[in-house]
């Protein structure tokens, strides 16, 4: 009774292994090597079931025998044929796998130039449109000043010719960090080692910046993206780090580009960070810029305190116009 039960639960498996196997063969899209695997299932699912008559039916036993033993050689064969075939179907699911990476690529790249043409036309548009006002209103105001007689009158317009000054310099500053024309003119290293100037400058924050790259130029794409994870990164560092020192490494190696960033401060844990869906200092868009151009992102926190991040980009040195 025991083996009769057995038998049963077998055919039964054997059968929704087939079920199953059939379903994925349209996922396969009619791979023949999984064709042949589901072939080898039903095949064996039958023997369980010519097993199952001839115990229930000894008289059929001889006869399905022979029978039997063909069935169980033609299985062997179709599962190994299947077996010897499916590097095929694997190969395939690669190739969608690395269309679905390289369509998410595409599309993120396609978001970061967009993003970037509007920087620009924002910051040409302060620049060119904004900036030339104010300066016509600074020297109307200029001249007020030397018309009034009252002393009351010319501080007050001294003041107000001040706030425009101030204003027009922001508007620059605004206009460079959106578009900043030195990394248009003059590449990376120039842009960060000018943005890295003004914070020493003016920030309590001492910056120390190093490079080999002169004044090598790269794929566009990968200047504006490398220049705006240093940004991030020095950003997240005056806002949550309370360090007082920060180290950046540019160095051209070969057809690679070095990135590499640390500093002093508290630290943060990186996969806490990471595991925070839509908050953490702009540490998962860092890795998706990172990664939209085939480079590797690398960030932890320092044992002595602080983080260190690498990144690290193949690129292609040209001179440009």
């Amino acid at each position: 009774m025991l083996t009769l039960v057995a038998l049963v639960a077998a055919i039964l498996l054997q059968f929704v292994a087939v079920f199953f196997a059939l379903r994925l063969t349209k996922k396969t899209k009619y791979r023949l090597s999984w064709i042949l695997i589901s072939a080898g299932f039903f095949f064996m699912a039958v023997r369980r079931f010519l097993e199952f008559i001839s115990y229930t039916r000894p008289e059929t036993a001889e006869r399905l025998s022979e029978f039997n033993n063909w069935l169980s050689v033609v299985t062997s064969i179709v599962i190994t044929a299947g077996v010897i075939l499916i590097s095929e179907l694997f190969n395939y699911l690669q190739r969608v796998e690395k269309l679905r990476e390289d369509a998410e690529k595409r599309v993120l790249n396609a978001i970061i130039q967009t993003e970037e043409n509007e920087r620009k036309r924002f910051a040409k548009d302060l620049h060119d449109g904004l900036g030339p006002l104010l300066s016509s209103v600074k020297m109307s105001v200029s001249s007020l000043q030397q018309l009034q007689e009252n002393s009351q009158c010319r501080l007050i317009i001294g003041n107000a010719e001040k706030a425009i000054a101030e204003s027009i310099r922001s508007i620059k500053d605004i206009s460079n960090n959106l578009s900043p024309h030195i990394l248009n003119n003059f590449g990376l290293a120039a842009a960060i080692r000018n943005f890295t100037e003004k914070l020493k400058d003016s920030g309590p924050v001492g910056i120390d910046f190093e490079t080999n790259m002169q004044d090598l130029r790269f794929e566009e794409n990968k200047e504006v993206i490398l220049y705006r994870v240093v940004c991030e990164l020095i950003n997240n560092t005056l806002k949550h780090a309370g360090a007082t020192e920060v180290k950046i490494s540019l160095q051209k190696s070969g057809n690679q580009l070095r990135l590499n960033y640390s500093d002093n401060g508290k630290g943060f844990a990186v996969e806490k960070v990471l595991a925070q869906k839509g908050k953490g200092m702009g540490l998962p868009n860092m890795i998706s810029r990172i990664k939209s151009v085939k480079g590797e992102f690398d960030i932890f926190e320092l044992v002595q305190g602080g983080i260190r991040a690498e990144v690290k980009v193949k690129i292609k040195a040209y001179e440009k116009d």
